[in-house]
């Protein structure tokens, strides 16, 4: 049975501790990277973009996933750009680092389904994967985690395994179940094995979700496509959407 996450936030502004703890257990809490104030601003803003695209197949899966947020609101696109998490990253993936992937994730009442899984662009790989630091999870606590709102679980140095989890569709009982409160931040390795819990409430549990990773991979998502519906992008938004990364060309 999965455990909750004991383990103490470190300060938001002592990058090597934050790192230090993302290397030895493959993640680490952050705390208070923006008010609840501010996660309530921003959860509310995003709900009506949740209304406006919730398809019938919602209602099956219990889970909505929001792609290309940082055209669709200000305020996700300076989330993305936040200065303490582009700082982090920065240290860990290089001063040329860019954003890979940026959504939201929503579980609704009787979410249940999700397994354990690593992220892009580990699942795209045969093991064993590469060792190194070549991307990094984020994910902003939009509303707070609970064990029964379908908090992220997460099995610690999972990724020192450098291979998918076994077993994706079973419990584990060396998993920790990461609680907090809405504006915390929890950065992870790329390779971390994580899933949802179920969702046993009556609310929806939503964050926001950002990978980033070194230039040299290919993006999940077109984030060259969204920089090109943004107005006057700051230097830093066009180097995360990827304005600098190498194109490929003839020799």
């Amino acid at each position: 049975m999965a455990t909750t996450q004991q383990t103490q936030p470190k300060p938001d502004h002592d990058i090597d501790a934050i790192l230090a703890e993302v290397d030895e257990r493959g993640y680490c809490r952050i705390d208070s990277v923006i008010t609840p104030e501010q996660a309530d601003a921003t959860r509310a803003i995003l709900e009506g973009i949740l209304a406006a695209e919730r398809r019938p197949e919602v209602d099956k899966s219990y889970v909505q996933r929001v792609g290309r947020i940082a055209v669709k609101h200000p305020v996700f696109l300076d989330l993305m750009c936040h200065p303490r998490i582009v700082a982090i990253w920065r240290k860990y993936l290089g001063e040329e680092m860019i954003c890979s992937t940026w959504s939201s994730h929503t579980l609704y009442p009787g979410f249940d389904t999700l397994e354990w899984h690593a992220d892009y662009p580990y699942w795209s790989l045969s093991p064993p994967w590469p060792t190194g630091n070549f991307t990094g999870q984020t994910f902003w606590m939009l509303d707070d985690f609970t064990e029964d709102n379908g908090a992220t679980a997460i099995v610690p140095r999972s990724h020192r395994e450098l291979r998918p989890p076994p077993d994706p569709g079973k419990p584990r009982d060396d998993a920790e179940i990461i609680t907090g409160t809405r504006g915390s931040v929890v950065v992870a390795h790329g390779a971390y094995w994580h899933t949802a819990r179920p969702n046993q409430t009556d609310r929806s549990r939503t964050c926001l979700l950002g990978m980033y990773i070194r230039p040299c991979f290919v993006t999940q998502e077109d984030m060259r496509g969204q920089l090109a519906d943004l107005e006057e992008p700051s230097d830093l938004v066009q180097q995360l959407m990827g304005k600098n990364q190498w194109q490929p060309k003839d020799v």
